[in-house]
């Protein structure tokens, strides 16, 4: 592994080959990675190479030959293809630097408007800090017009900036080259601090072993040169020591990282054995669903019920103030016939006789106080009855609607409605009975189902006809059915009977055949026996001799004879049963194409008989 090489000590020339070398594509690079940018961990090292070769050493010069990754400079200079004349790039750019500059302590505030035109003194200050976050030495010694470029060249900025652009910096054509260079350093200091807080704590653990190592290496040197192998024992051991705890550590580690494993294994197990969330969601939905459908139901009927109330409740005010007119009519009635009896005098007779009145006119009162309980206790009972009864009529109307939707009556322009509208709907608010249902039942809706059924009724009736008609066909092509089978068997008697005697017929001719053959063999057997036996007499026996060969000759043409005959005969006989047998299969394919062709004709009656009646 190589060791980390510092910039302090290299030359100008060393130095624009290290960082050409690294970021010579410019604006090439991807976003996330700034053209130009310096890798994360040589931010510090960059800093102090900067410092080592800052203007204060421009006077040794600067090497223009810079390394390239396509190993040549181009010919003139790179054209920026961002967008600088955009007023919303430049916008964006002003809201990247300010925003930089804010979150890092910048000493002076920095407007928008200072940054759309800025002076002399402001681009310095703020170049200047930009500058300080690579190389916090860093000082302004000379012009700013001539160190701001040079600066730019040694971050690898893939663009030229001119001095003339900066002797008006905040001129409208000079300026949006030089934000654009702005920008493109906050976002390469923005990418290094990000890169840095990524890779600290790896490189520094990276960085610790690889330091022990040298330590040790460096140490061990020093004793082997010195003799001292105490010592290189001492150091060995301590370096296995090291890396022996360092090794438990890891397996401590290690086993941490397989329990860990293996809660989450059996935690995913868990999970998995438990019921899908998904699918539990969705039960749960659906069953939400038919509560708010019930519950909208439910609302429904209680908005009509509500309207009803109301509308009582409306009936039942202006009663009360009939009452209660009535009542201060009364009132002052009493009022005047109060002031008549305390005008007048009194005798205890007549005091008497209007205590008598008055317990009389409030045992009335109180009856008809009760009479009028009674009645408010029968309305509320009626009300509510009639709450109950309009609830299943409702459900009545919607089941009729359903089953009218079934059998397509509704709406109006399907099938069976003949341009009627069946649909019914109930008027819970209405004040007459002409108004309470949509439809007229007994002389709209009564009739039209009428007629459906009677016509139904007749098609049924015409159905059965075919039906019965079609049934006994079915029976009749059942009985030819059966008749063609007996056929059939009595045929098939026929042909065993016929295979039989064919069979006896072809075993007979064989047997002759065998007897033909063992009489040949016998007489060979006597014509060699008399070959043998008469030697002497050799003419008598070869005339015999000829003459049984003739016969054998005549026997044998007639025995071929015979057999060719025999063969005929049964090929004739194997071609009528096969002739036969083709009639019989051709008969029993018609019988079957016949009754499939029955069977066909039941179905499609049928079919067209529950078509009929759907």
């Amino acid at each position: 592994m190589s060791r980390r090489q510092t910039l302090a000590n290299l030359s100008p020339s060393q130095l624009n080959a290290k960082l050409g070398g690294n970021n010579a594509a410019g604006p090439g690079r991807a976003a996330k990675d700034p053209p130009g940018a310096l890798p994360a961990k040589g931010r510090k090292s960059m800093a102090v190479g900067l410092a080592a070769d800052r203007p204060s050493a421009v006077g040794a010069g600067l090497d223009p030959r810079r390394s390239s990754a396509f190993g040549a400079k181009p010919s003139g200079p790179k054209q920026d293809p961002r967008p600088l004349s955009s007023k919303d790039y430049q916008s964006s750019c002003v809201r990247t630097v300010i925003t930089y500059l804010s979150t890092h302590n910048f000493p002076a505030a920095v407007a928008p408007k200072t940054l759309a035109s800025p002076t002399g003194k402001d681009f310095a200050t703020i170049v200047t800090f930009l500058f300080q976050q690579v190389d916090p030495t860093f000082r302004i010694q000379g012009k700013v017009e001539d160190e701001v470029p040079v600066f730019f060249k040694r971050l690898n900025y893939p663009f030229q900036i001119s001095k003339s652009a900066l002797f008006a910096v905040g001129s409208p054509h000079s300026w949006p080259a030089v934000l654009a260079a702005l920008t493109w350093l906050v976002e390469l200091l923005n990418y290094t601090e990000k890169a840095d807080d990524a890779s600290s704590s790896a490189f520094e653990r990276e960085n610790k072993v690889e330091q022990e190592f040298l330590d040790y290496l460096a140490a061990g040197y020093g004793a082997f040169m010195s003799g001292n192998d105490d010592r290189c024992q001492q150091l060995d051991d301590e370096l296995a020591a090291k890396f022996t705890a360092r090794e438990g550590d890891l397996d401590a580690r290690c086993e941490q990282l397989k329990r860990a494993n293996a809660e989450v294994l059996a935690e995913l197990e868990r999970l998995r054995a438990l019921p899908d969330p998904v699918v539990v969601a969705q039960q749960q939905r659906e069953e939400q669903l038919v509560d708010k459908e019930k519950f909208e139901q439910l609302i429904q009927n209680l908005q009509g019920l509500k309207q009803t109330l109301t509308r009582k409740l409306s009936e039942k005010k202006s009663d009360l103030q009939a009452k209660q007119d009535q009542i201060a009519g009364a009132v002052a009635d009493v009022e005047q016939l109060r002031q008549r009896v305390a005008s007048q005098t009194i005798n205890k007779a007549d005091l008497n006789r209007m205590i008598m009145e008055r317990n009389k006119q409030n045992e009335m009162l109180n009856s008809e106080k009760e009479k009028c309980e009674q009645m408010e206790r029968k309305v509320h009972e009626q009300e509510v009855q009639i709450v109950h009864r309009l609830t299943a009529l409702e459900s009545t109307v919607e089941r009729y609607n359903k089953l009218a939707h079934r059998l397509k009556l509704i709406p109006a322009t399907s099938k069976r409605a003949d341009g009627t509208n069946y649909e019914l709907r109930i008027n819970r608010d209405s004040a007459n009975q002409a108004d309470f249902s949509s439809l007229d039942l007994k002389g709209v809706v009564k009739p039209g189902l009428e007629r459906l059924c009677e016509m139904y009724r007749t098609r049924a009736s015409e159905l059965s006809q075919d039906l019965i008609s079609l049934r006994e066909a079915c029976v009749a092509r059942a009985e030819r059915n059966a008749e063609k089978k007996e056929e059939n068997a009595a045929l098939e008697g026929e042909i065993s009977r016929l295979e039989a005697q064919l069979q006896a017929a072809k075993d007979a001719h064989e047997e002759k055949c065998r007897r033909l053959v063992a009489q040949a063999d016998c007489i060979k057997a006597q014509v060699d026996e008399f070959r043998s036996a008469a030697s002497n007499r050799t003419e008598h026996m070869e005339e015999r001799l000829s003459r049984v060969q003739a016969a054998y000759e005549q026997t044998k043409r007639d025995s071929e004879a015979e057999l060719s005959r025999l063969e005929s005969d049964l090929k004739a006989a194997v071609q009528m049963l096969i002739a036969h047998k083709e009639a019989v299969g051709g008969t029993i394919s018609r019988a079957v194409g016949a009754v499939r062709q029955v069977k066909a004709e039941v179905a499609a009656a049928g079919a067209q008989r529950h078509m009929a009646v759907a």
